[in-house]
């Protein structure tokens, strides 16, 4: 249960949310057993002020889940807040009982608990913020790293996978990343290297494997690395590395400030280069493909892997006019997420087939407007035609903001200099004889007695 708490934080983090009072009665179960986070009544947007918030000297929440930085004021927390009120919970869950004063640790009052539990409580209730988990996935995996010390039940037998059968014998199963009618993704630690992996698997036959047997070959940073694939005629199952900073999907709630959605976009831009330059097609880029590293450094995934909706009436926003999977497509599809990431919502024309930015024109440069106006253009001719196309033009944009930026806003007029050989004795008598007619002025009118 503190695994989905965990997910359910991160999720609140990587939108900005800090909940600030974490604690059991916050935490619902519901008839099938999964844990829910409520009670966001006291949250607090990590890009907020004090004042926007509550006075500085306020404390909000509940002292024994409290951190010590929270009990002087609730305003002056940040996500490790919520790591610290989790470390009180697991050790509850651990010890029967809240760790109080000098506490002893979980494996001394309990002899079943693993002694890495020990590690993972100190963290979470580390005094300075700085010490303790910085982000809910990293407390999260090691959770399911202690959970599953000792299992040897690796849960990888269910999937066949040629040629890489020694590879699975020496995983063992973490977590469950998402499952669906259509294939399941698993988080697992390699018993050898100790490295976490995950194994995605598909029923819809050698759908992908080509596109991943190539990429397995070739390496580039806004790519995921491959490390394995194959299957059979009806399933497919690709070996990647874990990406622990998740999906671009899960940080979309609130729209994004241009500048750090281009940063975004470009990176995602140079790795389709990198694809494209070498035959691949994505075909299904989307925001849930867009994922993030430990270092927070962007990679593309599932390249070849088909578009599925539980619901076949949902409407595919990435897929371009042409309906066909092409270079042009994919970058049709960086378009919309772009537009989704600075705009809030999907992209809209007018009757001539121009794209419509109105609601967001006078916060984007007009250079910003142009760009996106070619991802998108509904017209494949008016379309980069390759993202080397689209990178170059940000690069000159980039360039000529950055000269703009550099220049002064006004000119300023240099300050005359006294002529040269002008005397000091002559500047003293200037001013002597100023104060004296000022106070000759002032005794005449009668201010001065």
């Amino acid at each position: 249960m503190l695994v989905q708490v965990c997910k359910a934080l991160d999720y609140a983090h990587k939108n900005g949310v800090i909940h600030r009072d974490i604690k059991p009665t916050n935490v619902l179960i519901d008839r099938q057993g999964n844990a829910l986070v409520s009670d966001f009544g006291i949250a607090q947007m990590m890009s907020a002020t004090d004042a926007d918030v509550t006075a500085s000297d306020v404390v909000m929440g509940t002292l024994s889940y409290m951190s010590p930085e929270q009990r002087i004021s609730s305003t002056k927390v940040d996500q490790t807040t919520d790591m610290y009120a989790v470390g009180i919970m697991l050790y509850e869950i651990l010890a029967g009982r809240k760790p109080m004063g000098r506490f002893k640790l979980p494996s001394e009052l309990n002899r079943i608990v693993s002694k890495e539990f020990d590690r993972i409580v100190l963290k979470c209730l580390a005094q300075e913020a700085k010490d303790r988990y910085q982000r809910a996935v990293e407390l999260k995996d090691d959770i399911l790293n202690a959970m599953n010390h000792d299992d040897a039940d690796s849960r990888t037998d269910v999937f066949s996978l040629r040629g890489a059968d020694s590879f699975l014998g020496k995983c063992r199963y973490l977590d469950t990343i998402k499952e669906t009618r259509y294939g399941s993704t698993i988080l697992v630690e390699n018993r050898v290297n100790k490295n976490l992996y995950v194994i995605k698997k598909h029923n819809k036959g050698d759908v992908g494997r080509k596109e991943a047997k190539i990429l397995a070959t070739l390496k580039h940073k806004n790519i995921i690395n491959i490390y394995g694939s194959g299957g059979d005629n009806r399933s497919t199952v690709i070996i990647t590395e874990y990406a622990q900073g998740g999906s671009l999907a899960d940080r979309m709630v609130r729209r994004y400030d241009w500048e750090k959605a281009l940063d975004i976009i470009l990176a995602v831009a140079s790795g389709l280069d990198h694809a494209h330059k070498n035959n691949i097609i994505h075909g299904n880029l989307r925001p849930s493909n867009i994922l993030f590293d430990a270092d927070e450094v962007v990679r593309i995934t599932d390249f070849g892997l088909p578009a599925h909706y539980d619901n076949p009436r949902k409407r595919n926003w990435y897929s371009p006019p042409e309906l066909k999977k092409t270079r042009q497509g994919d970058i049709y599809s960086l378009g919309v997420i772009a537009h989704q990431m600075i705009a809030g919502r999907n992209p809209s024309y007018d009757s001539g087939g121009n794209l419509l930015l109105d609601d967001v024109k006078l916060h984007l440069p007009e250079d910003v407007q142009t760009m996106l106006s070619r991802l998108l253009a509904i017209r494949v001719t008016r379309r980069y035609k390759t993202c080397e196309e689209f990178l170059a033009e940000h690069d000159e944009f980039a360039q000529r903001r950055k000269e703009r930026m550099s220049q002064p806003r006004f000119e300023e007029k240099p300050v005359a200099a006294p002529p040269k050989g002008f005397p000091l004795w002559a500047y003293l008598a200037v001013g002597a004889g100023i104060v004296v007619g000022t106070l000759a002025a002032l005794y005449f009118s009668g201010l001065l007695n």
